[in-house]
């Protein structure tokens, strides 16, 4: 009983205080909610998918935010195509609402479809603001059939498993890849039909839209959907496919929640059906014990593992992160533009060396030579790909401008709101997001649980700082 109630204890001040609302460019008012420890309900199951809902106060009520696809269906934001692989440019042309960017969130369109690196909030009218990126097709490098290649049109899908959330996480593109194969093998042997899109068969959004998927999915989604919106005191959700602890997405505000629902149960879903088994499903944790998942799972261990350098991605302190590296100096954001044509090699970044990770540096379908933007870049080209002359001469055709992709200016100070802070541990990997501009407040915690094929042997990561 004493343990219980101590994990009790360690949830509530996990995330009592989180999401202060986003109230446009106002200040935001000081939080009524009551200090209550948030509590996990018992869960809810449609066949091997079970749902445990997080209930807690709102730190402000009146939020002024869209999801990243309210936003595109409104056209009040803008994704841009820049040439690179792993960099994108989203604007916010909002008048009064914040944008709100989850990482895993999918967008369609452009080159090749791409799914967001990190969580980003944007203030309203925010400007051109670089979006680090992973790519969840292969191949294609031109626009798909009628879809324009300069820009994305939507981002109805998200990240679904696991194992692929835990790959965008650690900015592992090589690992992302394999993922979105091995979900499309999973889901092509648990539904017995191919789900690959022959316009595109590496595409992970077009399997996502495959009609016999959509319609599995949403057998979950009649059974499941409705609990999520019943009450006002929700604020995250935890995930059990097959009686196992998947992951778990919690934020500061069931306004918040209840935009991220829709696509994190179809992600769930998902994952539920392409991980389906013959056999009878396993009875899941009990309401407590998820608890003690939520407690532990922010919890890094100190094994003296060394730093992989993929910590932090911050508005005010420059860090290192592996295989995205974001850096501010003298008020600009720097971006490596190829990141993952740097892997195994030593680069200099404002005079400070650092060592990419090697173990993803074939990757097929990107060039070969690494191009990192100088600290002070001339303002055109804004995004310029590398000294490949035969890319060069495409991405100009492709984005139709003559010597460089017009893509807008980014914006002189970083409008990225948000640092992404990761936690590890041999069973939980997890990234907490803070407005540095609003007290530091904490607004979302994604928890992936540690998949069973990982090789690394759960080392915790020590924050670079």
């Amino acid at each position: 009983m004493k343990s219980s109630r101590f994990a009790v204890g360690l949830v509530g001040l996990a995330i009592v205080g989180l999401w202060y609302s986003v109230g446009g460019a106002r200040q935001l008012p000081a939080s009524r909610a009551a200090e209550a420890p948030p509590r996990v309900a018992a869960p809810l199951t449609h066949e091997n998918l079970s749902v445990y809902f997080v209930h807690g106060p709102d730190a402000v009520a009146d939020a002024k935010v869209m999801s990243l696809q309210e936003a595109l269906d409104r056209d009040l934001a803008v994704v841009h195509e820049t040439g690179n692989v792993n960099t994108l440019v989203i604007e916010n042309r909002s008048p009064e609402y914040e944008l709100f960017v989850q990482s895993g969130d999918i967008v369609k369109g452009g080159r090749q479809d791409r799914m967001a690196a990190t969580d980003m909030l944007l203030p309203p009218r925010s400007g051109a603001v670089p979006l680090p990126a992973h790519c969840v097709e292969q191949g294609r490098w031109t626009g798909r059939g009628s879809e324009d290649a300069r820009r994305f049109s939507s981002s109805a899908k998200c990240a679904a498993g696991k194992e692929l959330k835990y790959a965008n996480a650690r900015g592992e593109q090589s690992a992302v890849w394999r993922n979105v194969a091995e979900n499309q093998t999973k889901l092509n042997a648990s539904l017995k039909v191919a789900v690959n899109e022959n316009e595109s068969p590496t595409s992970f959004q077009l399997t996502l839209e495959s009609p016999v998927i959509q319609a599995k999915v949403a057998e979950y989604e009649s059974a499941l959907k409705t609990a999520g919106e019943g009450r006002d005191d929700i604020i995250g959700v935890v995930f059990a496919v097959n009686g196992q602890v998947t992951g778990a997405e919690v934020y500061g505000s069931n306004a918040l929640f209840r935009k991220a629902w829709p696509k994190l149960l179809n992600a769930a879903a998902v994952e539920a059906v392409a991980d389906r088994t013959d056999g009878s499903v396993a009875s899941g944790p009990s309401a407590r014990e998820i608890e003690r998942f939520l407690a532990c799972g922010a919890s890094a261990e100190p094994t003296g593992a060394e730093a992989d350098g993929s910590s932090l991605v911050a508005a005010d302190n420059p860090v290192t992160v592996q295989l995205q590296v974001l850096r501010q100096a003298n008020g600009r954001v720097l971006a490596n533009e190829e990141a993952f044509q740097t892997e195994g090699r030593a680069v200099q970044i404002d005079g400070q060396r650092v060592q990419t990770d090697a173990r993803n540096r074939a990757d097929a379908n990107l060039d070969t030579a690494a191009h990192i933007r100088p600290a002070n870049p001339a303002p055109n080209p804004p995004y310029e790909r590398n000294a490949n002359p035969t890319r060069a001469a495409q991405d100009n055709i492709v984005m139709g401008g003559s010597g460089a992709a017009r893509v807008p200016e980014p914006a002189p100070q970083p409008a990225n709101r948000l640092s992404s802070n990761r936690t590890e541990n041999r069973s939980t990997l997890m990234v907490e997001s803070r407005d540095l501009g609003r007290q530091n407040a904490v607004i979302h915690r994604s928890y992936v649980s540690r998949p069973s094929n990982d090789v690394t042997g759960g080392a915790a990561v020590p924050i670079r700082r």
